[in-house]
């Protein structure tokens, strides 16, 4: 009787997997007359063609060279451009426990659809964790994901508590803390550590520490009590939306100071001094961390009337209720509750500041990511390549930022972030040349996503 229970057993659990292989078996791709954007190098492959398989791309040759597979789809590329799938290498998901799954999983197809098939999660749970092994496994289409643990964060000063909330985070204190919340996120299964601006020196020593002993990176804000010099020492792996170093750029005797508030900081950049920028990108290049600069995030600063226009264009329209809000009712924004209309209207001016440090970051080689910190999902990441190029990088640098770069980020082995013979298969059919005109990263033709075609919604 057990012998045959066992073999009934065996007999579910194959049937099972018949069953799930047969659904994620993808039928083979064949793109053919496509000018290929391969990202291995500032070039064109024109007059090209594509198989993928196995969620692979499997050859590359000539228009019209190449025999499509048995069973293939194929795709007229004529006139368009084939270019590894998108990152958004800065994300803000969470699912709404007041919705159905259904609902959060038309937020993850959103972001394939619109050609960003990989994203690095900035504020982990372990929903997230589990959506993340799903879509892993197949059995949800959205983006691979890469999460963070929790947020970690230390007690603002109680002054600042209205425009500093900590609702949500892990606060630490000492460099037991500090060591012990890293243990519980390399257990939990996070991909990486999240840092944040009040975290004591000591905790942060504890949670760099113990993250090297667990082989995590961290990556996140600048502490304030470690500051740039103390992260880029200690082997932060990232830095988000260029903390830090406004404290380096402006003068003791400048009238803005930087402090522990967003609206200091961040008014802090009219007062920078530029003579010190080269030095302190070529500090960066050499400590080896990334820099993620969110310029999107930054419409937050910009004058009413514009954020109003930007309210009726097609992307503003696909913003949530509670996204319009944020960006019509800033001021209830915790940490921007203390900015004046005028205070919008001076951080708005600083930003030609922080162009000029990312303009140096990547002119002396130190890397960057593109990354949004905003909404609408998916869609705010082609608003941020554009903002990487109206800040002066080249159409083709803005792309490395969110195709090849977060490959080196993530040290991936798996072709990520090119179009090559062995790639994995996240790839973009686009209308138009991107390296000419950087806003046909949105004119979708087709999306590949581990392999599977994607038609233009």
């Amino acid at each position: 009787m057990v012998r045959k229970s066992f073999w009934i057993v065996a007999v579910l659990i194959l049937a099972l997997l018949q069953t799930f292989c047969a659904q994620n078996q993808q039928p083979p791709i064949l793109i053919d007359n496509v000018n290929i954007i391969p990202m291995d190098s500032e070039q064109v492959l024109a007059d090209a063609a594509v198989t993928v398989e196995n969620g692979v791309v499997t050859e590359i040759g000539t228009a019209g060279s190449l025999v499509a597979p048995a069973g293939a789809i194929e795709v007229d590329g004529r006139g368009r451009y084939l270019m590894p799938g998108l990152w958004d290498m800065h994300v803000h998901l969470m699912p709404n426990p007041e919705e159905g799954p259904e609902v959060f999983e038309r937020t993850l197809e959103t972001f394939v659809r619109v050609g960003v098939t990989s994203i690095r999660i900035m504020w982990g749970t372990p929903e997230l964790l589990e959506w993340r092994d799903r879509i892993a496994r197949g059995e949800v289409l959205g983006p691979r994901m890469v999460v963070s643990g929790p947020i970690i964060e230390g007690e603002p000063p109680p002054e600042l508590a209205d425009v500093i909330p900590v609702e949500g985070k892990v606060l630490v204190n000492d460099s037991t803390d500090g060591a012990n919340e890293v243990a519980r996120e390399h257990a939990a299964g996070y991909d990486f550590i999240k840092v944040y601006n009040n975290i004591p020196a000591d905790a942060y020593n504890g949670i760099m520490a113990e993250s090297r002993a667990l082989g995590m990176a961290v990556d996140g804000h600048v502490p304030f009590d470690v500051g740039l010099e103390g992260a880029l020492t200690q082997g932060q792996r990232s830095i988000e939306h260029l903390r830090g170093y406004v404290w380096h750029l402006v003068p003791e005797d400048a009238p803005n100071q930087p402090g522990r508030d967003l609206r200091s900081r961040t008014l802090a950049w009219n007062s920078a001094d530029l003579s010190r920028i080269e030095e302190l990108a070529r500090w960066t290049m050499a400590s080896g961390a990334w820099n993620c600069p969110t310029l999107a995030i930054r419409k937050l600063w910009a004058p009413q009337g514009e954020i109003d226009a930007y309210l009726e264009t097609p992307e503003g329209q696909l913003l949530s209720e509670q996204g319009r809000e944020f960006y019509t009712n800033r001021t209830s924004i915790p940490w921007l509750s203390n900015f004046s209309q005028q205070d919008f209207d001076d951080a708005y001016a600083g930003l030609a500041v922080q162009d000029s440090l990312l303009r140096a970051l990547v002119g002396v080689g130190a890397p960057i990511l593109a990354g949004t910190d905003d909404y609408p999902l998916g869609y705010v990441l082609h608003r941020e390549l554009r903002e990487l190029v109206a800040a002066g990088l080249t159409p083709y640098q803005a792309l490395e930022a969110a195709t090849r770069n977060p490959r080196d980020f993530f040290e991936l082995t798996d072709g990520s972030g090119t179009v090559s013979v062995g790639s994995r298969a996240d790839l973009v059919l686009i209308e138009g040349n991107p390296m000419e005109d950087i806003e046909s990263t949105l004119r979708i033709a087709g999306v590949v996503v581990k392999g599977r075609w994607l038609e233009p919604n």
